[in-house]
């Protein structure tokens, strides 16, 4: 390691857990060893970075405009249209032009179906549970907090991450010159450009939080999008074949080798998920007012949005909804740390967790049923987030280079 353990890493609370977590390991049949090799590679991940990115935006940073004009031509047409390419843009995307020898095209296609028939439920759980607890850790949480202003950007940071979701999804197999890709390369360089910004700041505190958008939280977010995302919608309702969960599962993994993240540090089925779960949720710390200002504005957003009286009676409706499930999902105690107001009534959320069910099961045996379960999932959603995001086009630059052109963002 470079540096030492920063003091974010909660390494007490892995070797004597709260007795939910060691219900939740009987459960599920987990066993959490402080000394098992992956808790130490996501202890250690907590100081690496992306050395690939990291190297290329430094070189783009000298050459103002450049960088981003050889980048997007990399990205959209591959190195071929590039042709004298510079040896930090070669070494980014030279190995994503090969695919993995684990990849099975046949089953990111598994994942991405299986992710529209959540309609939007999906959209649900990753904001109420997946970002909610994400929110939870005040050292994760520190990027966001250090680069806007939270309340002003909320709405573009939900809808970017939306917008990249869909991409992904929309995609069908991830092939290399499709939106999904090419959004994930998009991510992978903001990342980057974030991470150098706040490593030149004088208040980022390296050994107390770590790197920056470092491996284990860039890892931990791939979670977000699939055993945390699967675990949520069973909560509500429904039902997943082992081949759909490891669909979904395969389908992160391949988005995050393409945004940089390290294989060793991301779970390769669900069971695997649930472990890197608590691991993951055990040595985070826990909330501070960054975390509540996130949650705050994460939790008014529908309001935010509504642009009638209906709606804004709507917004509330559905405020209240993800604060119960929220409560459900997470545990009251996760809750209440990041602030989230009371939900007394939350358990009746289980009541329509049993309608879906029902459905569920009525979807597995009707003819025709999946698939139309599919396209109006998806349809959906697609819905949703043109509704939420609007005209305005998806550039993932950072939140300091949106008042500079575009051309100087790299």
């Amino acid at each position: 390691m470079d540096h030492p353990t920063p003091t974010r890493w909660q390494a007490h609370r892995l070797a004597d857990p709260p007795t939910a977590f060691r219900r939740l390991g009987r459960l599920f049949d987990l066993r959490i060893d402080p000394g098992d090799p992956l808790v130490e590679r996501l202890r250690d991940g907590l100081v690496r970075a992306d050395p690939v990115a990291d190297d290329f935006v430094a070189w783009a940073a000298a050459r103002p405009g450049l960088g981003r004009e050889l980048f997007e031509r990399a990205v959209r047409g591959g190195l071929p249209a590039v042709p004298d390419a510079p040896s930090e843009l070669v070494r980014w995307f030279e190995p994503l032009e090969r695919e993995p020898a684990w990849l099975d095209r046949d089953l990111l296609e598994v994942g991405c179906r299986t992710s529209w028939r959540a309609g939007a439920a999906g959209g649900t759980v990753l904001t109420a549970m997946a970002l909610m607890g994400g929110y939870r850790s005040s050292a994760a949480v520190k990027p966001l907090a250090m680069t806007g202003a939270l309340d002003a950007m909320v709405v573009r940071r939900i809808a970017e991450t939306s917008r990249f979701v869909l991409d992904v999804i929309e995609s069908k197999t991830l092939p290399r010159f499709g939106a999904g890709f090419q959004s994930a390369c998009r991510v992978r360089l903001m990342h980057a450009m974030v991470r150098r910004s706040l490593l030149r700041r004088a208040d980022w505190d390296t050994a107390a939080w770590g790197v920056p958008i470092n491996q284990t939280d860039m890892a931990a977010t791939q979670l977000e999008f699939s055993a945390i995302y699967l675990t949520g919608l069973t909560l509500l309702g429904f039902r997943f074949t082992p081949r759909e969960r490891a669909g979904v599962m395969h389908l992160w993994r391949y988005v995050g080798t393409v945004m940089g993240v390290d294989d060793a540090l991301m779970a390769h089925d669900y069971r695997q998920g649930l472990q890197h779960m608590v691991i993951q949720s055990l040595s985070n710390p826990s909330a501070d007012e960054d975390s509540r200002a996130l949650a705050r504005a994460l939790h008014h957003l529908p309001e935010r949005v509504a642009a009638t009286p209906a709606q804004l009676v709507l917004a509330r409706v559905l405020t209240r909804y993800r604060t119960a499930v929220s409560r459900l999902t997470l545990g009251d105690a996760a809750v209440d740390d990041i602030g989230l107001p009371a939900a007394p009534l939350h358990k009746l959320v289980l009541v329509g967790s049993a309608a879906r069910f029902g459905l569920e099961t009525l979807r597995r045996v009707v003819p025709g049923a999946h698939g139309l379960a599919e396209r109006h999932g998806l349809r959906v959603q697609q819905t949703i987030i043109r509704d939420l995001v609007g005209p305005e086009r998806v550039d993932y630059v950072p939140y300091a280079e949106r008042v500079r052109p575009v051309a100087t963002a790299a």
